[in-house]
């Protein structure tokens, strides 16, 4: 299967993954520095898990549904 690893496994939108954004400076992604809900993270296709980082708005939304509960 084809990948885009700037795209979110979910949504398919933009990741913005730190670690493809040459002006990051080798900061790293901003998802190293963000809990990211197991559950959120088992809904990544299986042949896209850690080939494709989830995107902020999604971690962002499911933050917010976890936080409604």
């Amino acid at each position: 299967m084809d990948y885009d690893e700037t795209r979110c496994p979910l949504c398919g939108g933009d990741n913005r993954c730190g670690q493809l954004i040459p002006s990051s400076n080798g900061e790293g992604c901003w998802c190293m520095r963000t809990s990211i809900p197991s559950a959120l993270l088992a809904l990544v296709p299986p042949e896209l898990k850690g080939k494709a980082c989830i995107c902020r708005n999604c971690v962002e939304e499911a933050l917010q549904k976890e936080l409604q509960r």
